[in-house]
Formats: structure tokens, C-alpha cells, sequence
């Protein structure tokens, strides 16, 4: 038998972005580099937690109260000072201190909402969402199927479980809300102790990660139960190459979509300049 001869193979320095096309998944973009050096420089605490939306308490709780909807918003006044009229302010870190609290019910859900249209990195439509349920299986019960929606979204993995109470989505059927709110409130109810915990889904973020790749392309409004678990996948795995929290990589996809907006498209100036 001829010995066949023996090959050794020289080291070889591989870049950490080539790490990052050789370790991504099947159909998931390959961690942008600028988005690793933007994380890493911010703060969980403050970024996150800390992040502000300005709410007008009165338009709030005026069509709360005109709907009888069991629920009332109290957010920081300018002062500090816990309230329920005029402009005040949530924190992020509010909405994740509910789970703590026995108001973790409508009134989360709405502050979720309230959040949401009065931040400026969102581009949520400032509309009353209104929880009741007008079918007929909701006349002695208006609420029975919002609460119900709530408390599959409280309990992961709950949430992904399938059965009649599911819209052809797959999410739980929440009159007057969609999933955008829905996974901001599956957010709050989470902790950080959990190892997957839901995540805020955006319009801009996804919009985002199609533009670096992503195979999918769900819009945020009817987006299905299952693609959004891939997003949070997505999400979780970039979070773990980069050692930082998955809120921080859906926080750079916003900004990183929202900077691309308002910056010119280079195709398009090339057009111009031939026209």
C-alpha cells in the first residue's frame, strides 16, 4: 500500500466579518459590523430602559373613560410626579415594571400603546385602539377576548401556541389591537432572566433587515405568529455574536433604516446628474 503524503495546512487570520457570513443561519443576513460597534456603546439601562415618549394623559384617559374601558393611565409629569392628566412621560422601563404590578392588564396594554405612538424613533398612527369585543359572543362580556388575548401573551411560550382563540396569523385575537403592541406587551410581561424573551417587532427593523438580506418579508401589521418568531431568532442569534442585548440590535436596525431615509440615494443622484 502507497502512504499517501501528508498535507498541513498553514494558520490563517479570518476577518470577524468572513466569521459572520460562515456562522449566520440558513436565509439570516450576516451581522453588520456597525451595528456590533453602535451596541456595544450603549447602554441596556439607559437606551432601552430609559427610552422617553412624550403622551397626552387627557386624550388618553378621556376616551377610556367615554368607552368604559376598565383602565387609566398614570405616566411621570414633567416634575417627576406620578399622574393622569396632561402631557407626561413614559419610559420604556415603565411598561416592564408592570408585570410587577396588579395592573398588569388593560391598562399595560394601553400605556404600551401610548409608548409607542408617542415615541419619535416610531412611526406608529396616533389612533384609539378600542379593546372591546362588538361580536355577538362579546355582548355580556366585551373584554372576555382581550383578556384572554393578554394572558396568552404573559406567559411564553404561550403565546405561539395554537387553538381557536388564533387569528389566521396565529396571534391571539386582541379587538382593536395588532401585533406590534401585542409584542411590545409580551415584551413588558417578560424579564430579563428569560433567555428568549419576545421582542418589540417594527416596521423599520424589519424593513431593515430585508434591505441586509433577511429572506423574509413580512410587514409588521400582519405579520404571522411564525415569522415573527424567526425575527426574534434573528434578533437573539445577532445579540449573541455581539454580546449585547437583542433590545439594542432592534433599536440599531430602527435608527440604521430611519438614517438611510433621510439620506439620498446614491443611484438616485447618479439619475439626476445624467439627466
Amino acid at each position: 500500500m502507497v502512504a499517501l503524503p501528508e498535507f498541513r495546512s498553514a494558520a490563517v487570520s479570518v476577518p470577524s466579518v468572513i466569521i459572520s457570513l460562515m456562522t449566520a443561519w440558513v436565509g439570516e443576513p450576516a451581522l453588520p459590523e456597525a451595528c456590533i460597534e453602535w451596541c456595544r456603546a450603549r447602554s441596556y439601562e439607559y437606551d432601552v430602559l430609559g427610552d422617553q415618549s412624550e403622551v397626552d394623559l387627557d386624550w388618553w384617559n378621556t376616551r377610556l373613560r367615554a368607552a368604559s374601558i376598565p383602565a387609566e393611565l398614570h405616566a411621570g409629569s414633567y416634575a417627576g410626579f406620578d399622574t393622569d392628566t396632561g402631557i407626561a412621560y413614559i419610559r420604556r422601563g415603565d411598561l416592564a415594571t408592570q408585570r410587577l404590578s396588579p395592573r398588569m392588564d388593560l391598562t399595560t396594554l394601553y400605556l404600551c400603546a401610548a409608548w409607542l405612538i408617542g415615541n419619535r424613533a416610531r412611526t406608529k398612527a396616533k389612533r384609539f385602539a378600542d379593546a372591546r369585543d362588538f361580536s355577538d359572543e362579546g355582548k355580556d362580556a366585551p373584554f372576555e377576548r382581550i383578556e384572554s388575548a393578554l394572558d396568552q401573551c404573559r406567559c411564553p411560550p404561550a403565546l405561539f401556541d395554537l387553538g381557536p382563540q388564533r387569528q389566521w396569523s396565529g396571534w391571539p385575537k386582541a379587538p382593536g389591537f395588532g401585533p406590534v403592541t401585542l409584542s411590545l406587551f409580551a415584551w413588558a410581561a417578560g424579564s430579563d432572566a428569560m433567555i428568549d424573551r419576545p421582542q418589540l417587532v417594527d416596521e423599520q427593523a424589519l424593513c431593515e433587515l430585508v434591505h441586509l438580506g433577511w429572506v423574509e418579508k413580512p410587514a409588521a401589521t400582519g405579520i404571522t405568529v411564525k415569522r415573527y418568531l424567526k425575527y426574534c431568532e434573528v434578533l437573539s442569534g445577532w445579540s449573541r455574536q455581539a454580546g449585547v442585548r437583542a433590545e439594542l440590535i432592534e433599536m440599531w436596525l430602527v435608527r440604521s433604516w430611519r438614517a438611510r431615509q433621510r439620506s439620498p440615494s446614491p443611484f438616485l443622484t447618479e439619475f439626476r446628474d445624467a439627466l
